[in-house]
């Protein structure tokens, strides 16, 4: 534990875990549709499927015990340069309102840095609508005195889903995926995930666990065929039994429009807009997969795996890719909300990330 200016930092335990998702399920990010990232029923439910190991930092005001701040940094197997490494992840950066402008981020970054082995590379993304991140990382005096190096633009595509036939394509074939397939799934991530930079190396064990795809099971991962082998994968991850994205307002545009647009949307079949202090019934598109970037493929996973969202009650399917990944194009032509963010990578080291390569990024927005 450390002490400095009325605070104190230390790692959390499980006796922390109600002040943690109170402070977690309060900050409301900004942007025309503002949402509270809740964690219930257990915040550390969610953190497996950030990496292993995920450390939680809290730091307290001492005069009154309240919780001030928390952090995450995390660590998880990934291809880096198209080989197997460690992969850090930092981020679920949350700062009480009655304490920021007060050093917090700085002096967790030292933290963060005596638990990183030398040399490793983490990730951060960083949403459009919160330029106070991006300054802080942009700016002249970088917290703790770790290298960022910015690694593109993001999209996530927020899909409106209704009921439709699964989009058919000559010699292709879509089904679920099972347990008896699983050990074919994990060879094709591993044979092609390489291919994108950041892309998770997944195990069989990471399917079969329940920790790092906790709430993904077999079922939910759709298999794409071409004469027998795997063309790609798609997954519809739902995570709302441990993570809940709640509306806390709408901007002033969407307040306007939104009787028009609910008006539209149940006259074309899809769900009108969550009302605020609701939970979003959304998934997650995820081990997004495909050979030769073959957008035929895509398509079809994509169709698949908004048929089984929605016949799980979901509204939207969550895609996020970088904005150069051709597999985004995919998407491009359902109807959507565009998310934008920022991809970062950070070391303590420059040399770790001047040796990064120019891969097309992909990092499982899921686990963010």
């Amino acid at each position: 534990m450390s002490s400095e200016d009325g605070f104190d930092l230390q790692w959390a335990t499980t006796e922390d875990e109600p002040d943690i998702r109170a402070l977690a399920g309060s900050v409301a990010m900004p942007g025309a549709v503002s949402v509270r990232f809740a964690r219930e029923p257990d915040y550390f439910l969610g953190t497996t499927i950030m990496g292993d190991p995920c450390d939680v930092l809290i730091a307290r005001h001492r005069p009154d015990g309240r919780l001030a701040a928390i952090g995450c940094r995390a660590e998880h197997p990934a291809f880096i340069n198209g080989q197997a490494g460690r992969l850090g992840y930092i981020g679920q950066i949350r700062v009480g309102e009655d304490f920021r402008g007060t050093w917090l981020v700085q002096r967790g970054a030292q933290w963060f840095k005596q638990a990183s082995a030398p040399g490793l590379v983490y990730f951060g993304v960083i949403a459009g609508d919160n330029p106070r991140a991006r300054t802080l990382l942009t700016g002249g005096r970088l917290p703790g005195g770790v290298h960022v190096k910015h690694m593109g633009r993001m999209a996530t595509y927020a899909i409106a889903l209704r009921r439709q036939r699964p989009r058919r394509i000559p010699a292709l074939r879509v089904d679920a995926g099972s347990t008896e397939t699983l050990p074919e799934i994990v060879d094709f991530l591993q044979q092609h995930g390489p291919r994108r930079q950041f892309f998770p190396a997944y195990t069989l064990e990471d399917f079969t666990e329940g920790r790092r795809l906790r709430g993904l099971v077999p079922a939910d991962i759709m298999i794409a065929r071409r004469s027998g082998a795997i063309a790609g994968v798609m997954a519809a991850w739902d995570q709302a039994a441990y993570k809940q994205d709640i509306v806390e307002a709408y901007g002033a545009a969407l307040r306007r429009l939104r009787p028009v647009y609910d008006l539209g949307a149940r006259l074309l079949g899809f769900a009108p807009l969550t009302p605020p202090g609701r939970p979003i019934p959304l998934a997650f598109a995820a081990c997004t997969c495909v050979a030769n970037d073959d957008l035929d493929v895509a398509r079809a996973l994509l169709s698949a795996c908004a048929q089984a969202a929605f016949e799980r009650g979901k509204a939207y399917l969550m895609l996020g890719l970088a904005d150069d990944d051709p597999l985004l194009a995919a998407a491009r032509g359902r109807f959507h909300i565009t998310y934008q963010s920022d991809l970062y990578s950070a070391a303590w080291s420059s040399d770790s990330l001047t040796s990064l390569d120019g891969r097309i990024p992909y990092v499982e927005i899921a686990t963010l």
